[in-house]
């Protein structure tokens, strides 16, 4: 795999309707999924009446109503389980994607073998999806991405592959496509950049990524710093005719002031595509246009190896 961008040549993007950009708005984590996994759960406490899932994500659902904006939701799999009924009925049925985050928001990067491949089977079995698939109440999942952002290559690909997945949302600078296994077979990568990561201004332990990146101070920043930043990166899409990943995390967005970011990005995104600079759109569309269409992107991703563990 390759890891730099070296002598990699992108021919101009061609987006739909002439759009100068594609930018899906993404959202992860759901539930006590992440807080389960990282044992941060109280063990006497009862799973099912999340803050995110009661509070939090219906406002974000609402917002993204009001400017006309699918979005694509990267969910654990577990949650199906737990919060079968709002995902089916709040989430999907409102048009929105939902993408696959692992069983349980599981370090991806960390993952051994036989770990790995347990998560792909446990998420896509009867257990997970498989379920909802075996009565026909969802289509399968289109696209991952890794809790982390960083997979294990080859391995990954090829088990995505496997598993029928068209695409992967892992840390990156561009859009590609990257071929996998067998020669002529080609995975879509549609990257996150940490610049439109809302934990990467809000959270303390992503005290080391700011001053990894060395664009922030150490200290937790501002919704204001990371409307302007979101709103810079959108700019430079459409500058650079790239695809770009908004990402928000409803667990960080339970602050009046935080919504009101979410809101202000939306509202200019909306702007942007009426003006017809931008198609906004879930990453599976981004995905089958891409598909359709290969040479809108490139053929490296140029990975981001940045951790915040």
């Amino acid at each position: 795999m390759e890891t730099s961008n070296s002598n990699d040549q992108k021919s101009p993007s061609r987006w739909p309707n002439g759009a100068r950009a594609a930018v899906s708005v993404t959202l992860d984590n759901m539930g006590e999924a992440a807080d389960l996994n990282r044992k941060l759960w109280p063990e006497c406490k009862p799973v099912g009446k999340h803050y995110t899932v009661t509070e939090v994500i219906p406002k974000i659902l609402k917002l993204l109503k009001k400017y006309d904006v699918l979005a694509t939701y990267f969910i654990e799999s577990w949650n199906i389980n737990i919060y079968g009924d709002f995902i089916l009925n709040q989430v999907v049925a409102e048009g929105h994607e939902m993408a696959w985050h692992a069983w349980q928001h599981e370090a991806w990067s960390k993952l051994k073998d036989q770990e790995e491949r347990a998560n792909f089977e446990r998420s896509f079995g009867p257990q997970g999806i498989g379920q909802w698939l075996a009565a026909k109440r969802i289509e399968p999942y289109c696209g991952l991405r890794p809790p982390g952002g960083i997979i294990n290559y080859d391995r990954t690909l090829k088990l995505c592959r496997e598993f029928g997945l068209d695409y992967i949302s892992p840390a990156g600078e561009q859009a590609a496509t990257v071929e996998v296994g067998r020669e002529g077979d080609r995975i879509i990568i549609l990257p996150f950049r940490w610049a439109t990561v809302d934990a990467y201004y809000y959270m303390e332990t992503f005290a080391g990524l700011r001053k990894l990146k060395g664009e922030y101070p150490s200290d937790p920043q501002p919704p204001e710093v990371l409307t302007q930043r979101y709103i810079l990166e959108i700019d430079k899409a459409i500058e650079n005719e790239d695809f770009l990943a908004i990402l928000f995390h409803p667990f960080l967005t339970d602050r009046p002031e935080r919504l009101e970011a979410v809101e202000s990005v939306l509202k200019y995104l909306a702007q942007k595509r009426d003006e017809g600079k931008i198609w906004l759109a879930r990453c599976r569309d981004v995905q089958q246009f891409v598909s359709e269409n290969p040479s809108s992107v490139g053929t490296n991703p140029r990975w981001d190896l940045s951790s915040w563990r």
